[in-house]
């Protein structure tokens, strides 16, 4: 590294030597170098190697941090003031090659590489890496990062090569590891060497080789950085998080307003921790800005407003040394006036019945609202997003926490940005006059790019059985869906998914309680609504699960018991080939929840209409 030190000790460095600089301490990937040796400057490349631990690359999502960082800088310099500083530290990929190799880890690692889904050893593999140690001399590195950092709290978070570049995000599917680091050195260094063991071996997690297998990565050699940031935020006697965290993206792909501009992109956020902005969080919700109409909400009243409102937060509990989900009313008392008027609103209605009975206290309820009506916000946000988009040339996601430490004062703390992919919509047009052949034609509830595609097969869960199936059986309906999903891998079919409820959800009550992997080869996902069950869908806009789809280019729409729903006749199913009992024989009980049609010779197809709103599928009948 001596000669590293020297080399960045130069005033100025050739074409050739930033080049050289790029690719041994950031990334190889075409785009984002581009990106890099365009805008970085000398003292960006020297700024790096500083905050690096270990040899090789810092990954994607570190690449991508940097970049979006800059550019912020060059293009919006008068939001300076509201940006939070960059304080991060990379761990290159070589000592995740250290790593493997020191624990036994590297025959193992390559065998999977080569055998793929044949590989037997997944376990133990695992078991290396997370029961690993760490070389001395970058457990040395890892001390003076400590040193600099203090006891402010840390999250570990996986940068591997593939994510968050021009072709994959990985969104989610490695892991994040919050560190409290508090206590001794001793204490605060076997935290964090613990994170960075959960983190390397999350490379071998069920999310991770299905996404890997799905978009043809399993010979792809998977270099692990890692990336380590202070958690943005502040301590509320003896809890830390930020006022507010959340995600937003630079294209809308969703409608959930008649009058959206899905070009104006969109946020959603949260209290406290973005980790409940990201996941699928039930019996919850995060607030959703479209970032042109950012005060329009989807709900018109106050009860609405409080209904369909965020009711726990994410915190990091310094007396449990641990993540922790709080109940809203635990944090209200501990969050200041300007930070209540910041993330809070108060349902006034609720409190005039109180006030009837005598009983007179605020009720509160956590939307955000402050925030949405922040214009300086609004509009950093706003430009933030297409300025980027307009760099990478195509939509970006970007993570996000904001602090309010004083009032009349906040700053942004820019966490991830990633690309999206680019597909083109297609001229497509729903033809009128052929109601009877449409299975749905719904509005406004989830949209994607314009497109017509065929769907071979339709699985349909019959809410009335699924709602009278016994709770403790409930994950068997999403154990079969995974089957029938596994089942289609090696196809090339398209399939289509109607579920009651939500899907994704861990509460079988609300929905299917399956995760992305157990339902990727859908090419669409439909919620449907149930209200005699009480099932009412709840599109997670902006979670990992939406992300997934969004990458996968699948169609994720609900159907409502409402206007947006013009068209639902799933009586039309029954003129297709049921086939699921030949397929499963065994599965006799669960063959009366759920159905699977073979719609092959039926011509059936999806047919979305961007620019009307519209999702349709069509049943034309048997050829």
């Amino acid at each position: 590294m001596a000669g590293w030190e020297e080399f960045f000790e130069k005033k100025t460095l050739t074409k050739e030597e930033r080049k050289l600089a790029c690719n041994r301490h950031i990334t190889t990937e075409f785009h984002m170098e581009q990106l890099i040796l365009k805008y970085f400057s000398d003292e960006d490349f020297s700024k790096v190697w500083e905050r690096k631990i270990g040899g090789g690359v810092i990954g994607g999502k570190a690449c991508g941090l940097l970049v979006a960082r800059k550019l912020i800088a060059l293009n919006m310099p008068e939001y300076a003031l509201f940006m939070e500083p960059h304080n991060s530290f990379f761990i290159g990929t070589d000592v995740f090659y250290q790593y493997l190799v020191l624990n036994r880890c590297a025959e193992l690692k390559a065998r999977h590489r080569l055998e793929k889904e044949h590989f037997q050893e997944t376990e133990e593999l695992t078991r290396r890496l997370r029961n690993g140690v760490l070389p001395d001399d970058i457990r040395t590195e890892l001390g003076k990062m400590l040193d600099h950092y203090g006891t402010v709290p840390l999250i570990v978070r996986s940068s591997s090569i593939m994510e968050d570049g021009y072709g994959n995000a990985f969104s989610g599917k490695y892991e994040s590891v919050f560190c409290l680091n508090q206590g001794t050195k001793e204490e605060r260094m076997a935290e964090l060497e613990d994170a960075i063991r959960r983190v390397y071996s999350s490379v071998m997690n069920d999310s991770a080789i299905e996404y890997r297998r799905k978009f043809h990565l399993l010979d792809a050699d998977e270099q692990m950085a890692l990336l380590i940031q202070q958690v943005a935020g502040q301590e509320y006697d003896g809890i830390y998080f930020p006022a507010a965290a959340g995600m937003g993206c630079s294209y809308n792909p969703y409608k959930w307003m008649e009058h959206l501009n899905p070009e104006a992109g969109m946020l959603r956020m949260v209290l406290g921790l973005g980790t409940r902005a990201v996941e699928r969080t039930p019996g919850d919700y995060p607030r959703l800005v479209g970032l042109d109409r950012a005060k329009a909400n989807l709900r018109t009243t106050i009860a609405e407003r409080h209904k369909f409102s965020q009711r726990k937060v994410d915190v990091l509990d310094f007396n449990k040394k641990q993540l922790c989900t709080k109940t809203l009313e635990e944090i209200i008392e501990r969050l200041p006036l300007w930070q209540k008027k910041m993330v809070l609103s108060r349902d006034t209605e609720a409190e005039d019945l109180l006030a009837e009975r005598q009983i007179y206290r605020k009720v509160y309820f956590a939307d955000c609202q402050g925030l949405v009506e922040n214009r300086d916000f609004i509009l950093m946000m706003r430009t933030l997003l297409k300025m980027l988009e307009a760099v990478y040339e195509r939509p970006v996601d970007v993570e996000f926490a904001v602090t309010s430490p004083k009032e009349g004062a906040w700053k942004l703390n820019l966490l991830q940005c990633r690309p999206l992919p680019s597909a083109k919509s297609e001229q497509v047009k729903i033809p009128t006059d052929v109601d009877e052949e449409l299975l749905f034609d719904v509005s406004r509830t989830s949209m994607r790019r314009s497109k017509e595609e065929r769907i071979d097969y339709i699985v349909w869960v019959d809410p009335k059985n699924y709602y009278e199936y016994p709770y403790s059986k409930k994950p068997d309906v999403a154990r079969l869906i995974s089957q029938i999903n596994q089942h289609f891998e090696e196809t090339d079919k398209k399939l289509m998914l109607l579920v009651p409820g939500r899907i994704g959800t861990s509460s079988p009550e609300l929905g299917i309680p399956v995760v992305y992997a157990e339902i990727s080869q859908f090419s669409a996902i439909c919620e449907v609504a149930y209200g005699e069950a009480g099932y009412h869908p709840e599109l997670s806009y902006g979670s990992h699960m939406f992300q997934d789809m969004v990458e996968a280019d699948v169609y994720y729409g609900a159907i409502n018991d409402n206007s947006k729903t013009r068209l639902y006749q799933p009586e039309l199913l029954k003129k297709c080939p049921e086939i699921l009992k030949t397929l499963w024989p065994e599965e006799e009980e669960l063959a009366d929840i759920i159905k699977l049609y073979d719609v092959s010779r039926c011509r059936a197809s999806l047919i979305l209409d961007a620019r009307e709103g519209r999702a349709a599928c069509r049943i034309r009948g048997g050829e």
